[in-house]
């Protein structure tokens, strides 16, 4: 058996042994791909080195290409790779999934080939600074795809020929899912479905198709899908003469260069979509903003981060699957086994039963995760569609399949709860979506307070009756206790109306009644906002907490994301594997320590990909690209984040979140038509709640609504601190109502006693007071923040950043850097007590850069060693001494400059919250005095779209300098005029440059 696994279709995972430790090595992962996909033949060194390192010098790649073959030989064993020259694989040591498929395929064994697809090749996966590599995995991607889809034709073809019309069906779905536009395949699918009995599919089908082409391609169906959809409509059979089947007359699509489709198999190149595109999981109709403009495009994002680029095309596919849903004639692509849990009906004496209508689909959802029976629809999704469909009246089953028609189910699950006696009764019905009869499930009964065992019996009937498995135990998933579930379910529908604090107490409750309710806990950690995060520490204490706008820090929060991250992961068994993923994207890779934004990112998309129908995926990951992906230098990141957030509220109109954060977007881009019409749709639904002043502060100062501003401002100070934090940020990063931010920061300030909440508070307004052009008030602020953090050399570092890279005073970091560089060396030479603070890396990183800006690189470079060889962790160790190193070596002009650069570079991507704030401008520096003025302008973008926003101001001014120079006018002037929108009241020392840069955007204006 071989030690290790290398998955490569869908994704790039390397299983078994200490494989853990090349998790985040991608340029050691990527040789595996290349070698295995070679198979027993090898590659040459020199290809290799072609691929992996083509523009570095030959010396340097043969070098790099020794230790990354010795690190893989260390971490997977000696035997790993068979020869020198060619280097191949032993596949006696890692088993491949690409290896098996190809050796499936020769020895005709398609059936287990096309089960190894798991969707495109290293789908997902990306090496920067590679592109040999890149067009070698696009022209692998392609070749795989093409052998996928032979494959699959020859198997439909054997099934028909054998009369097997059942498995015809499935083989030309999957075709048919391969390549949506191609004509040939949906042809070949609709004969195939008419064979099998389902003249309707087949209809239902050529409506999305048609659908289909004319959203991606603005074009005409192929007119053989026309002609033999309206012979089927007329009444014609698939054998019969009235079922033309004309030859395409060309030019009326992207396929009209085809022949017609025939029982033929078709030799095509396909690219493959991934499971949350296909057309089997419809959501409710989409508008057509989500749709990308060519399929080309599309499948170019999807060849890199499919959950970034790729998951606008899957709502593309559910909007089409969707239109052919508005009619109730139309039935949709169903797929049997997912299942719709719609709300039961309730009755008795007891009216505490009555939240259990709702509820019951909140509880049964969860346990139907596809594992031994039917997959359920998000719980969320359903009610929503629900509701929508019912509009408060007693629904029917009629109404049960529509919305199972809506949302792409197969199956229905109706059913009632009656209480008599102080008992509970369950009884409940299966119905087919399509036609079939219902098939009913026996009531069952016990004590009202035994709500987990009557699930229990109820769930495992429906399993049982489904698939013939056994029982599965409800107390294994949700939990054992009444009050429990019923704070649960309290919370996720305080959740669904944007109300996080009564979600948090309602989740916190459950949890305080049940410790192993694991869902309580996963919910509970996405209720309190900690996505992005970061770590300070005073005294002796440290603190996560979040960078999300709008989630104010307390020492309660925070201990209950941990303590509910920390229930969650104890009982992770208990969540089904929709959830995990969610889990492992909160809890991050490198817990208790944050993760990057990329880092979190990659593990939203596996997220998304594991459950589609969930609006609160989606609405995280438009969370993580609206602030932080302009930091991982994405540049479309803010139409990403939109296209999140209309999927997250169409998902489900009810979620409130989504559409604060469609406010947001429209605001950042000043797009005051959109910023109103949002602002008008969430008031419409919510005008009362938590954040709808945060939404009326932001549509006054947005659109200029000067009553409606001065009515919010006279009661600024009666917010709450969530508003008030949410203004902080936003006024910033969007530059509008600038003087409400300077109001919320004092507020904030004097809201609480607590030392780390209050250090939080001065340290914002400080980088606030800095970003106005206001130093003096921020040495002041600094002062402030030093009193409550006298064991911390944080103080005096903020002083040292301030001054080198956001116009500080200088005076006060000359002193803090002569007073840490004391406190350093007696503290690196001393014992100190179990208890103390030792120095940290940030310290000694300040004082290194310190010296930098004086001219002392003898102790920079000395400062910058003890980084390397005492800093807290090998990865931090790592990023905070090679960005001093990075600076020492382009100054001297050393050729190791360019290696450096290029490494912090690829650090900065990862964005928030490993590196200092100031790697971006310390990088564009670098860049700039090399004669890189793109590439400095790069580098600054990044950091002007990192959130929290530090050093803003300096960065927009930078930003705007090199646009100008690089001809980037529209850049400049929108770069500057946000400088402008910050320093509009600065220091008088700042006067004279805020007014320069004021008649530079005039000349730009007039385009001198």
């Amino acid at each position: 058996m071989p030690t290790y696994r290398l998955e490569t279709f869908g994704k790039l995972a390397l299983s078994g042994g200490a494989s853990s430790a090349l998790s985040h090595q991608r340029r050691r992962l990527a040789l595996l791909p290349l070698l295995a996909a070679s198979g027993e033949r090898g590659l040459s060194r020199d290809q290799l080195l072609a691929y992996l390192w083509p523009e570095s010098a030959a010396a340097n790649a043969r070098h790099s290409l020794e230790q990354l073959l010795h690190a893989l030989r260390r971490a997977l064993g000696e035997s790993v790779f068979s020869g020198t020259n060619p280097v191949s694989l032993d596949f006696g040591v890692v088993a491949s999934d690409v290896a098996e498929f190809e050796g499936a395929l020769t020895r005709g064994a398609l059936a287990d080939a096309v089960a190894l697809y798991d969707g495109p090749f290293l789908q997902g996966f990306y090496l920067d600074d590679a592109p040999e590599f890149e067009r070698w995995a696009s022209a692998e991607r392609a070749r795989l795809a093409d052998r996928y889809a032979e494959a699959l034709s020859r198997l439909a073809l054997d099934s028909e020929r054998a009369g097997d019309h059942t498995g015809a069906v499935r083989w030309r779905r999957r075709l048919a899912d391969a390549d949506p536009v191609s004509s040939r395949s949906a042809l070949a699918l609709m004969r195939a479905l008419v064979a099998a009995g389902d003249r309707t599919a087949a209809l239902q089908h050529a409506r999305v198709y048609e659908a289909l082409i004319q959203q991606e391609l603005e074009s005409a169906p192929d007119p053989s899908i026309v002609s033999y959809a309206a012979a089927l409509r007329a009444g014609g059979s698939d054998h019969g003469a009235s079922v033309p089947v004309p030859r395409s007359t060309g030019g009326t699509s992207a396929r009209s260069d085809l022949t017609p489709a025939t029982n033929a198999p078709v030799d095509q190149a396909v690219t493959p979509l991934q499971p949350s595109e296909m057309l089997v999981s419809p959501a409710p109709p989409v508008s057509r903003e989500f749709a990308l403009p060519t399929v080309e495009k599309a499948n170019a994002h999807r060849s890199r981060n499919w959950w970034l680029a790729g998951f606008p095309v899957g709502a593309t596919i559910l909007l089409l699957a969707a239109l052919a849903g508005r009619d109730r004639e139309k039935v949709s692509a169903l797929d049997p086994n997912k299942i719709v849990i719609v709300p039961f009906r309730t009755s008795g004496v007891d009216s505490s039963v009555k939240y259990l209508g709702e509820g019951v689909v909140d509880l049964i959802a969860p346990m139907l995760t596809g594992e031994g029976g039917p997959i359920a629809v998000d719980s969320r999704t359903v009610i929503s569609t629900w509701n929508r469909i019912t509009r408060g009246r007693d629904g029917t089953a009629d109404d049960a399949r529509q919305v199972a028609r809506d949302l792409g189910a197969g199956l229905v699950l109706t059913g009632s709860v009656v209480e008599v006696g102080g008992r509970l009764s369950i009884a409940g019905s299966v119905i087919p979506t399509g036609t079939g009869d219902a098939r009913p499930l026996s009531s069952v009964s016990a004590p009202i307070d035994s709500v987990d065992r009557l699930l229990d019996l109820f769930v495992g009937q429906l399993l049982t009756r489904q698939s013939g498995v056994a029982e599965t135990s409800v107390s294994a998933i949700t939990s054992q206790s009444l009050p429990a579930i019923r704070a649960y379910l309290n919370g996720r529908a305080a959740y669904r109306r944007a109300d996080e604090d009564q979600a948090i107490e309602s989740f916190s409750r459950a949890l305080e009644i049940d410790s192993t309710f694991a869902l309580a806990a996963l919910d509970l950690a996405v209720a309190t906002g900690k996505l992005l995060r970061a770590q300070l520490c005073v005294f002796k204490g440290c603190r996560v907490y979040s960078l999300v706008p709008g989630v104010a820090m307390s020492e309660r929060v925070d201990g209950l994301f941990n303590r509910a991250v920390r229930l969650a992961w104890g009982y992770r068994f208990k969540l089904g594997r929709r959830d995990r993923p969610l889990l492992d994207a909160l809890r991050g890779d490198n817990y208790p320590r944050p993760s990057s934004a990329r880092e979190t990112l990659a593990n939203l998309g596996r997220a998304v990909a594991a459950a589609p129908d969930r609006p609160e995926t989606h609405y995280l990951l438009g969370v993580l690209l609206l602030h932080q992906g302009a930091a991982l230098g994405l540049s479309d990141s803010r139409e990403r984040a939109a296209a999140a957030f209309r999927m997250a509220s169409k998902l489900d109109p009810s979620y409130l979140a989504p559409l604060v954060r469609m406010v947001d977007v429209a605001a950042f881009g000043r797009d005051t038509a959109s910023l109103r019409r949002a602002g008008v749709l969430y008031l419409s639904r919510d005008s009362v709640g938590p954040t709808a002043d945060y939404v009326r502060w932001l549509v006054a100062v947005g659109t200029s609504d000067i009553a409606a501003h001065r009515a919010i401002r006279a009661r600024l100070y009666s917010l709450n601190r969530p508003t008030l934090d949410h203004i902080y940020l936003t006024s910033q990063m969007s530059g509008l109502g600038l003087e409400d931010a300077d109001s919320a920061a004092i507020l904030l300030t004097e809201a609480t006693a607590d030392p780390i909440e209050k250090s939080v508070a001065l340290r914002r307004a400080f980088l606030l007071a800095l970003n106005r052009g206001r130093p003096s008030e921020a040495t002041h602020l600094l002062r402030r923040m030093g009193e409550l953090r006298t064991q911390d050399y944080s103080f005096r570092n903020f002083a040292i950043d301030a001054a080198l890279f956001n116009d500080g005073e200088r005076a006060l970091a000359d002193s803090s850097a002569r007073e840490m560089a004391r406190t350093l060396a007696r503290d690196t030479l001393r014992p100190l007590p179990p208890d103390a603070r030792r120095p940290t890396s940030v310290a000694m990183l300040g004082q290194s850069m310190w010296y930098l800006d004086s001219g002392d690189t003898v102790r920079a470079a000395a400062a910058t060693d003890w980084l390397q060889r005492h800093a807290e962790g090998q990865s931090r160790n790592s990023a905070f001494s090679v960005v001093p190193a990075m600076l020492i070596a382009t100054s001297a002009r050393r050729p190791d400059g360019v290696v450096l650069r290029a490494l912090v570079d690829s650090m900065a991507r990862d964005g928030c919250c490993v590196l200092p704030p100031f790697v971006n401008l310390a990088l564009a520096h670098a860049y700039e005095e090399s004669g890189d003025e793109a590439g400095a302008l790069r580098a600054i973008r990044r950091g002007v779209g990192y959130n929290p926003p530090r050093m803003l101001s300096v960065q927009l001014r930078e930003e705007g300098r090199l646009a100008a120079r690089l001809g980037d006018r529209a850049g400049a002037i929108r770069a500057y005029e946000h400088y402008l929108a910050l320093r509009s009241d600065p220091e008088p020392a700042f006067l004279a440059q805020r007014d320069s840069i004021r008649a530079e955007v005039n000349r730009l204006k007039r385009g001198r």
